[in-house]
């Protein structure tokens, strides 16, 4: 779950709170807005301990650390989250010209300092101005998600605008059957961004897909908080909806 751009109310302990006893059940990781570095440090902390007395793993969004590395300040703050207590990071490269290679720098980096990396494989803004122009190959998708693992990520997140303009063209499912059978669908997390583009009246039909073709209990990323128990229900498979008007769209 992502802790999304809120509409309703503001993000504080009461909001988080609620939030836990509302679905804190079906949700594993909790990705951190960027509003929390101008939270008052006491609230950081309490929402923090809040958190993993649920059962729910604290961690920044991935745009944090790309930024920490474009400044030469990761060690710093990798040192600020111990000391906060947050054990999980996201390492990407989005917004970030790094390699394959630099990636996996970071990524061993952090695991020796134990953390657990979630490392993200693709590009936002596919088609956009300023954007990339197309999607990755499937066969650098595969093999950047293997040097990731390699390097000890506990697993690799799918880029949703990557996934969007696979299925986009003819031949797009059998491309991404063909990335899941190579990396395994327990390493991979998809992400379903309502926070970020679209709406989840479309993003839910990426999310039944996933589930239909991977299983109830697919990796699935990036959820807004309101939507946390109708993602549920599509695991369970009783929404009558069909993906099938995701693909060539």
């Amino acid at each position: 779950m992502i802790e999304g751009d809120l509409h309703l109310a503001v993000a504080g302990m009461n909001w988080l709170q609620d939030l836990v006893r509302w679905g804190g059940d079906y949700i594993d990781y909790y990705k951190l807005g960027y509003t929390m570095m101008l939270q008052p440090r006491e609230l950081i902390t309490e929402k923090l301990t809040l958190l993993k007395q649920h059962n729910i793993e604290p961690y920044p969004q991935g745009n944090t650390t790309e930024t920490a590395i474009k400044r030469g300040c990761l060690d710093a703050l990798l040192d600020e989250f111990h000391k906060l207590g947050i054990r999980v990071i996201e390492v990407s490269s989005t917004n970030l010209p790094l390699t394959s290679g630099d990636k996996t720098k970071v990524t061993e980096k952090a695991k020796e300092l134990g953390f657990t990396v979630f490392a993200e494989v693709g590009k936002k803004h596919i088609g956009l101005p300023g954007g990339p122009k197309t999607y990755m190959p499937i066969t650098d998708v595969i093999r950047e998600m293997k040097e990731c693992l390699s390097a000890g990520a506990f697993k690799v997140i799918y880029e949703y605008t990557e996934v969007v303009s696979l299925l986009a063209e003819d031949g797009g499912l059998e491309r991404l059957l063909e990335v899941v059978g190579s990396v395994g669908v327990n390493n991979i997390m998809f992400e379903v961004p309502t926070s970020i583009v679209g709406t989840w009246r479309e993003l839910s039909r990426y999310a039944i897909l996933y589930a239909e073709h991977f299983g109830p209990n697919v990796n699935i990323g990036d959820v807004d908080p309101s939507h946390v128990l109708t993602l549920e229900i599509i695991r369970l498979g009783i929404t009558p909806k069909s993906s099938d008007k995701v693909l060539n769209t």
